[in-house]
């Protein structure tokens, strides 16, 4: 496969392969699959068979959870420079349990697991990148867990805009941007609640001067603020 210096430099920020040399990455090129979505495609559906890696290379992906009735929630945000997929994946016979919905136009890089294990086994660096990110995945989802049972909306919410802000925030003049297509309802999806309980949560940090929207994205003006809806009083 074929990847200009800027897409290369994008796959070499993903994990695992963030520790390695352009070389070393390059020795993915011939197991690669090159994949395009438009806004609103499904890159998998849940129940399909968990059998790659993904990188993002452009555009905006959100994962979403359904159930038996179709009621959907939005459990993660995956913007380019991100890999993605890990749930399931070294499992014998694993299958995926979200569904993965492009954002925005996207072109997307599969790897299979055959291959990334080998690649993984030659180099450490990228074992001990992939373990870290399993990791993360657990300790968010315990995170998670423990916000849904001690936190009201509002503690919930002002979480994942901190979260967020620390993942993807650029700070400028009026406070900390977050330069991710962030919607009411895919912010309902990632607390746990519905768009309306966000919607009145949002107002009430607003009214305390923490948070502001702007331009379609969501600016953190007081992180004090926020991080005093974390404590319970």
């Amino acid at each position: 496969m074929d990847l200009s210096d800027a897409e290369l430099h994008t796959l070499n920020r993903c994990a695992p392969l963030q520790d390695l040399a352009v070389g070393q990455v390059l020795e993915l090129a011939p197991f690669l699959r090159d994949h395009h979505r438009l806004a609103g495609e499904h890159l998998w559906w849940a129940g399909d068979p968990a059998s790659d890696l993904w990188f993002l290379l452009t555009g905006q992906l959100h994962t979403v959870y359904a159930d038996e009735v179709g009621e959907e929630v939005v459990t993660q945000l995956i913007l380019a420079g991100q890999s993605f997929g890990e749930p399931a994946l070294f499992l014998e016979h694993g299958e995926r349990v979200v569904s993965v919905i492009a954002l925005a136009d996207c072109r997307v890089l599969s790897l299979p697991k055959e291959p990334l294990l080998r690649f993984l086994e030659r180099h450490p660096p990228a074992l001990r990148r992939m373990l870290e990110a399993l990791s993360r995945m657990a300790v968010s989802q315990s995170v998670l867990f423990g916000q849904l049972v001690f936190h009201d909306i509002r503690g919930r919410v002002a979480y994942q805009l901190l979260k967020l802000a620390d993942e993807y925030g650029i700070r400028t003049a009026a406070g900390v941007r977050l330069p991710v297509k962030l919607s009411q309802t895919t912010l309902a999806g990632l607390v746990g609640s519905t768009r309306e309980s966000v919607n009145r949560a949002l107002s009430a940090l607003a009214a305390e001067g923490a948070v502001t929207r702007s331009g379609g994205a969501f600016v953190i003006l007081d992180e004090v603020a926020l991080r005093r809806s974390l404590v319970r009083e």
